[in-house]
């Protein structure tokens, strides 16, 4: 099958595309015919050997939708033909999406309904897995909790403004521009714009004494912000904490800082904790069903070698509106 291959994680790295034997099932897996994905940070990350967690196999991209085209040993819940979404792969010993086929445990997989698209279910787990995490497992969330949320609409950010207001939280978010403070306030999200007014100004403007959440998609000297902007006792949850930061104010307000990593489940494969995802995947693909939560595509790339090689190269350049389809149905 065609693949996009990285010879070797690193600064210089790059893929090339090359003609890889595909596997077959093993038990409680899917083989999966790549009908879309996108792309992550954690993917960049690995891409450039920032995190120690890429596929040994060098066929990155977790996020996947698709057909089944076989299923292995002991599975249960999906019959081939099945359309499938799941975040199944591109890290460990398992083989992303920057292929034709892949393949997928069934733990992490849910069926995909006909009213999603390809393009917008292969942007969807990786990014949804993170939000849900952070609001349904690390916080306890009741009605009117004050959360902020730093990169409002990124990737992880955009989806999660909109999954707090779901679950009833007051929901205030930052941006950087007049088109993406406007995407938030029809939201109804609360605007931050901070390159015009300082965290100490914000929270004045709002006569807060703090937020009782804040949920870093940032990082680096956002985490610094992150300390003014949460009240005492107040929790920080960040998934981007390769930064160096002074910790003076979070312990002078008695903060708790916490960090997500998606992958751990797949990575060790924790099955409970995998089953746990495909629960949070299957709400999330309703909500997108039902029109309650929108995602943003920013972008739309091919499967296509130099294509995919400047998408890597400059994906951490620059902030973005939402997310990054990558799809194989673009080939020329």
């Amino acid at each position: 099958m065609r693949a996009f291959v990285v010879d070797q994680y690193g600064k210089n790295a790059s893929l090339t595309e090359k003609d890889v034997t595909p596997e077959k099932a093993g038990k409680y897996e899917l083989r999966v015919q790549i009908e879309g994905s996108s792309i992550n940070p954690l993917d960049t990350k690995m891409f450039f050997g920032h995190v120690a967690a890429a596929s040994t196999t060098g066929i990155l991209q977790g996020d996947v939708t698709g057909k089944v085209i076989e299923i292995g040993e002991g599975v249960t819940t999906f019959s081939v033909g099945d359309r499938i979404v799941a975040f199944g792969g591109g890290l460990g010993t398992r083989a992303g999406a920057l292929a034709e086929e892949m393949l997928v445990p069934e733990q992490m997989a849910v069926l995909r309904p006909k009213e999603v698209s390809a393009e917008i279910a292969g942007c969807l787990p990786v990014i949804g897995l993170t939000a849900m995490e952070i609001l349904k497992e690390r916080i306890v969330i009741t009605p009117g909790i004050r959360v902020y949320v730093a990169g409002g609409t990124g990737g992880v950010g955009h989806l999660t403004v909109q999954l707090a207001r779901h679950y009833g939280c007051d929901v205030t978010a930052s941006a950087s521009s007049d088109e993406k403070a406007a995407w938030l306030e029809a939201r109804g999200i609360r605007v931050h714009r901070y390159k015009e007014e300082s965290a100490e100004a914000l929270l004045k403007r709002l006569d807060f004494d703090g937020f009782d959440v804040i949920i870093d998609t940032v990082g680096g000297d956002h985490l610094q912000e992150s300390f003014i902007l949460a009240k005492e006792r107040g929790r920080i949850i960040s998934i981007a904490t390769r930064t160096t930061q002074d910790l003076t104010m979070m312990h002078s307000k008695a903060l708790s800082l916490e960090a997500v990593f998606v992958a751990l489940p797949l990575l060790k494969g924790k099955v409970d904790e995998m089953k746990r995802q495909q629960h949070h995947l299957a709400e999330l693909i309703h909500l997108v069903k039902e029109g309650t939560i929108e995602i943003r595509i920013e972008e739309q790339i091919p499967y296509e070698r130099d294509v995919l090689n400047d998408l890597y190269q400059r994906f951490d350049q620059t902030s973005h509106f939402g997310k990054v389809s990558v799809r194989p149905s673009l080939k020329k």
